[in-house]
């Protein structure tokens, strides 16, 4: 076997692995969509309060599209970070690391303050009370 078709051959491997993996996180995400729901849920006024940050935690972060996801793990590793410093982590564009980090703020996963003029990105870790 040359050593482009055995490449070849590694990358369909490669890839029906990825499918079958993706079918699986799939079926998870439908298994645990009413827990999802859930935690994204708004208040009556459709606007999010000031104490209901999502924190991210596996299973929401299975349900964020791959662009939003590919910000929120490069956070977690940079732990506070301007759009530049995302841009950096993730080889994309800061305009487009601004946009990503600006949405998932809107949708609760992250906070942000300015410091100067320079704006940072985190999330905050949310201590789960027990009852």
């Amino acid at each position: 076997m040359t050593p482009t078709k055995n490449l070849e051959s590694l990358l369909i491997k490669l890839i029906e692995e990825v499918k079958f993996a993706n079918k699986k996180l799939d079926l998870i995400i439908k298994q645990n969509h009413n827990k999802l729901t859930q935690k994204n849920k708004k208040t009556s006024n459709n606007k999010l309060t000031k104490d209901s940050l999502i924190v991210p935690d596996v299973l929401s972060l299975l349900s964020l599209p791959t662009h939003l996801r590919k910000t929120v793990i490069a956070l977690y590793k940079l732990e506070k970070a301007t759009a530049e410093d995302l841009s950096k982590e993730t080889k994309r564009q800061r305009a487009v690391e601004s946009a990503s980090a600006n949405q998932l703020t809107r949708m609760g996963y992250l906070k942000k303050f300015r410091q100067g003029h320079k704006v940072y990105f985190y999330i905050e870790q949310k201590q789960e009370e027990n009852k």
